[in-house]
């Protein structure tokens, strides 16, 4: 079990870092895409730093499994509250737009799980 903590928890801190740092830069796809969507600079720059936070924090819990519990519940919000926006913006069944949508979905899947298995491996 802990063998699948630790890959879980890597695998949705490079996940989050992966999707924080294009928003905090505000470069690419994922900027232009909720730019178009009417979110401001700063409001995307928070939401990518909070998924930097998440991935610090993440990596941070390995050792010591309170604040990586702590980033994985702050990451489900994150990622929780994304699927609830893709839903508002119809996403989910848009070609365009539905990758998006899914990814955040299997993040939000994937938080639960890092949470589930460090509650275990403690």
């Amino acid at each position: 079990m802990e063998i699948l903590t630790i890959v879980c928890t890597v695998l949705l801190a490079v996940a989050a870092l992966g999707a924080g740092v294009p928003k905090v830069t505000l470069r690419g796809p994922a900027w232009t895409a909720l730019r178009r969507r009417g979110l401001s600079a700063a409001r995307v720059r928070f939401i990518g730093a909070a998924e930097l936070a998440g991935a610090a924090g993440l990596m941070a819990g390995l050792y010591w499994w309170p604040v990586g519990i702590a980033a994985a519940v702050g990451l489900l919000v994150l990622f929780g509250s994304a699927v609830a926006f893709h839903i508002r913006y119809g996403d989910f069944g848009n070609p365009d737009s539905g990758n998006n949508a899914w990814t955040a979905f299997a993040l939000a899947n994937l938080s639960v799980i890092v949470i589930a298995t460090l509650l275990v491996t403690k």
